[in-house]
């Protein structure tokens, strides 16, 4: 009975660490579920820009893929209450104050602030014949209305700051050693956000774009790649559910 005590006072201490490490994300996370859940009872519109980025929103923050597509998995994250969302990182990511890691595969950009996750955010990546590229990059430089030059000579140019400009109104341009062009800005095709859709850059939802632009120096790592890249570089972002059934049969004995 004694080691039965013990057992259970330590399961309930590792409960509350758990608590202290996953609380502050899924207080980040609450607004979009329960705002999802509204929607879904009174009637989800994939066609209601607000409703679909809420659910964007809740998929990259529960490590899923951002699809915009309420399917099994997105249902079964919503209404599963003891989970954790997990992102193993290497030592150079806890290093650094600020760090960007871009998931091709799920579509998610994650933000690190000294190791831990801070935010978010879901993301729409290159076609096939445009892919984003995995790549270790830099931030070299911010704009606020950023000019968009027409993909040299295709298009006719815009000014900065106009609603049709593609790059939105905030780019956070990447490092030029190896790619040209790449960065992480706006858009003027709100619905395309969750897709491959781009020449290569990185999109995010303008009120996204402009809340990392505040907040994001330059100079802050970008790493971009496929979930297999990443294994690779020593990253895993993945949901975990929690089952009781073991603390159950633990208080039965006692």
């Amino acid at each position: 009975m004694t080691t039965i005590r013990k057992f259970f006072g330590l399961g309930i201490i590792i409960m509350i660490i758990l608590g202290l490490f996953t609380g502050k994300s899924y207080a980040e996370m609450a607004d979009n579920g329960s705002i999802l859940k509204e929607y879904l009872s009174s009637g989800y519109n994939d066609n209601i820009l607000e409703q679909r980025n809420t659910l964007l929103r809740f998929q990259a923050e529960n490590n899923l893929s951002v699809d915009g597509i309420i399917g099994d998995i997105t249902n079964e994250a919503l209404a599963e209450e003891n989970k954790k969302i997990i992102d193993i990182i290497p030592e150079e990511i806890m290093k650094k104050e600020w760090f960007i890691v871009i998931n091709k595969t799920k579509k998610i950009l994650t933000v690190y602030n000294n190791g831990e996750i801070y935010k978010k955010y879901p993301v729409a990546l290159g076609k096939d014949s445009t892919p984003t590229p995995d790549h270790k990059f830099t931030i070299i430089n911010k704009l606020k209305n950023p000019y968009w030059g027409g993909m040299g000579g295709k298009f006719k140019p815009i000014r900065g700051g106009a609603s049709d400009n593609p790059l939105g109104k905030r780019w956070l341009g990447l490092s030029t050693e190896k790619y040209r062009g790449y960065g992480i800005h706006g858009n003027s095709a709100p619905f395309s956000i969750g897709r491959y859709i781009s020449a290569g850059c990185i999109r995010m939802i303008n009120e996204d774009v402009e809340e990392l632009f505040e907040y994001i120096p330059i100079k802050t790592d970008v790493w971009i790649g496929t979930e297999k890249a990443l294994e690779e570089w020593g990253i895993k972002q993945y949901i975990e559910y929690e089952k009781k059934e073991e603390i159950c049969s633990v208080l039965q004995l006692i």
